[in-house]
């Protein structure tokens, strides 16, 4: 028996910022692009702007440096404020699911 858990960051009633956008932050962080990222992810272009457009509007500061098409073609870079969202959500959620876990032996180890 294995327990699950999954942490947002919720803002008036809406999830903002979990495991989804943490991944696609990443993966446009590796890829430099967040079309690259957003295939990759197999999602369209426009589901993962609107994934990073709507957390960033509700967090209140940009994820994305944005660099139109040109001769190298443009690209999307993770900002100071991208990093370090990354940083603190895999952080605490690393500590938090072994904290969960200490917890749920405690109250399901004889069941």
């Amino acid at each position: 028996m294995k327990l699950e858990s999954r942490f947002w960051i919720v803002q008036n009633g809406e999830k903002v910022f979990g495991r989804g956008p943490c991944i696609l932050l990443k993966t446009i962080d590796r890829f430099g692009s967040l079309n690259k990222a957003a295939k990759e992810l197999d999602m369209s272009y426009s589901k993962a702007w609107s994934i990073i457009n709507r957390a960033e509007r509700a967090l209140g500061y940009s994820f994305l440096e944005r660099e139109t098409g040109g001769i190298d073609g443009g690209g999307s870079y993770l900002t100071v404020e991208g990093k370090a969202i990354v940083k603190a959500y895999e952080g605490f959620c690393k500590e938090a699911e072994e904290s969960v876990e200490e917890i749920f032996k405690k109250y399901f180890k004889d069941i």
